[in-house]
């Protein structure tokens, strides 16, 4: 998850960039363009998953909350369990792409900005890197709200895996009920913050399409 942020941070950076700079000299779409709005997708979609996995584990700790077969449902826990962790995993390989693809965007971006004579153009390319600076620092604080709100919450479910694994019984699952109770408050908020950092995705991704950013609560 912790790649997931860097993830969007580097999708977001690289989408300002290609809202600022526009065409290739050629007139046409640049292709570094058109590999932003598959970014922008690709990140989003990976983030929405992300929220779909919390959840996921919020009802295996509620089925094994509500008793029944389990040792069905804790299997069902720990797959969950599983997918949660899986998902940083995933990030931190996207963001490796991703960081490849933005230095070289960067570099043409600055290349082809060198070339322009006029004054009027260069001011008006200063004034849009301290809008993207302060892209880039408005998405940086919402992914930093989000690494603090999955770290521990991964941790918790872990704990609870490990605890149960050896103490697999009702007595055990309503010792560990507090714990329970805590992660799935925890995944909550956590999802709340994923949400605010799909909306501000949107936002770009609109910004770049022309329409209105859809609402990320409960997205989709």
């Amino acid at each position: 998850m912790c790649g997931l942020i860097r993830a969007g941070v580097l999708a977001f950076g690289v989408a300002v960039f290609a809202l600022t700079t526009g065409c290739a000299s050629d007139g046409g779409r640049t292709e570094e363009s058109q590999k932003t709005t598959t970014s922008l997708r690709d990140t989003r979609q990976e983030l929405v998953k992300a929220k779909g996995e919390v959840n996921d584990a919020s009802t295996a700790l509620s089925k094994l909350q509500a008793g029944g077969n389990l040792d069905q449902s804790f299997k069902q826990y720990t797959a969950a369990v599983k997918d949660v962790q899986a998902a940083g995993q995933r990030a931190r390989e996207r963001a490796q792409a991703w960081r490849d693809n933005s230095r070289q965007y960067v570099a043409k971006w600055e290349k082809e900005m060198e070339q322009v004579q006029s004054p009027e153009l260069r001011a008006g390319a200063a004034a849009r890197r301290q809008r993207v600076k302060d892209g880039f620092e408005d998405v940086i604080t919402s992914g930093r709200s989000v690494r603090e709100a999955y770290q521990p919450y991964l941790k918790s479910l872990q704990d609870i895996q490990r605890a149960l694994a050896s103490d697999l019984n009702p007595a055990g699952v309503a010792a560990a009920g507090p714990a329970m109770d805590k992660a799935k408050a925890d995944g909550a908020a956590l999802n709340e913050r994923l949400d605010a950092l799909i909306a501000k995705l949107d936002t770009i991704a609109a910004g770049m399409s022309g329409t209105t950013a859809p609402q990320a609560k409960g997205a989709q």
